[in-house]
């Protein structure tokens, strides 16, 4: 890559914030943060890299923020709360990558939320007060997802090798499944569409986070935040006053119903073109409940009712960075840098 233009790729989910970008030395790197944001009033004596100032405001971001009571832990269920959150880790991380002056940020946004994607870049300008227009690029989630695939097909795992020779799926199906959405979209001859993609809010793993909720409240009857049952999604245990409520057969349960949703959703929304397709791939965190599940007799026997079993692919690693590398890699043809 040309080291004169630098590019930050971030993207903000509801449940976690991916980055890729390269280095002082060139190489691409990759980073997770929870996306758990908490907004107090006063500074609290902790790790001055999770506590972040921004217009006088104070902010506990990532696992610290989960340890702060409730109520100023900002909720991350609807584009308005992504809007808020957004601008606040766009300033921490350019804070926390201050070695490199990056030339562009780019970032995202489900096509469940395109009609505000004007909305988002303003308030993020405003926010941060960057005068430049051209400072932010804003690419759609699940489509952009499709460079990443074109680049290093199924391993995301070494992206010093450009895997374009390797055999891939040309006419396919993308399902990239996050915590808020679920986004569809078609690609024809190695080509995506945004005409023929489309986004669907209330469609992700929050379906299991709510569903969690609803267990424990009618089980043990009390309440817990989507962030707590989030890491009952990932983790199957609930820590609560130092006792442990192990919740694995709950989640996996929850989870594999989940699974029936979205194949009987893709089948719904998308049985036609599947019928012309060579393939459906799944991407982000959606693509770790399918690795996790593929010898499940209740999910085989889900995914023969639409298709034959290897009729669908999905990424065992690093799922979920699919969308930050796209950015990564289509900012840099923006740009005129980079693998053309």
């Amino acid at each position: 890559m040309d080291k004169g233009v630098r590019l930050l790729a971030i993207d903000v989910g509801y449940s976690s914030v991916k980055v890729a970008r390269h280095d002082s030395a060139g190489l691409m790197q990759f980073d997770k943060f929870i996306n758990a944001v908490a907004k107090i009033d006063n500074p609290l004596e902790i790790d001055d890299d999770i506590m972040f100032n921004l217009l006088d405001k104070t902010y506990v971001l990532g696992p610290a923020a989960l340890k702060v009571s409730k109520e100023f832990l900002l909720d991350m269920k609807t584009y308005e709360d992504l809007k808020t959150v957004t601008p606040v880790w766009i300033s921490y991380l350019l804070r926390k990558y201050s070695d490199v002056k990056y030339d562009k940020v780019i970032i995202g946004l489900s096509l469940a939320f395109s009609d505000m994607a004007d909305d988002l870049l303003k308030y993020i300008q405003e926010t941060l007060l960057i005068e430049d227009d051209n400072y932010f690029m804003l690419l759609p989630q699940g489509v952009a997802a499709k460079e990443s695939y074109i680049h290093y097909g199924l391993d995301l795992s070494d992206t010093e090798t450009t895997k374009s020779n390797t055999t891939k799926l040309r006419n396919f199906l993308i399902v990239d499944g996050g915590f808020e959405t679920l986004d569809f979209a078609c690609v024809v001859q190695g080509k995506a569409s945004t005409g023929a993609a489309i986004g669907i809010k209330d469609s992700g793993v929050i379906r299991i986070s709510h569903a969690i909720c609803d267990h424990v409240f009618k089980t043990y009857g009390f309440q817990i935040s989507l962030k707590e049952a989030q890491t009952v999604v990932d983790t199957g245990h609930l820590i609560k006053r130092g006792r442990d409520f192990d919740l694995s057969e709950i989640v996996d349960d929850l989870s594999k119903k989940y699974l029936a949703y979205v194949l009987n959703l893709l089948e719904e929304k998308y049985g036609s073109y599947l019928d012309q397709s060579n393939g459906v791939l799944v991407l982000g965190g959606l693509g770790y409940l399918f690795e996790k599940f593929k010898n499940d007799a209740f999910v085989i026997s889900e995914i023969e009712k639409h298709m034959d079993r290897n009729f669908i692919h999905w990424t065992p690693v690093y799922s979920e960075f699919y969308n930050a590398v796209a950015y990564l890699k289509l900012g840099e043809k923006l740009c005129g840098v980079g693998d053309k």
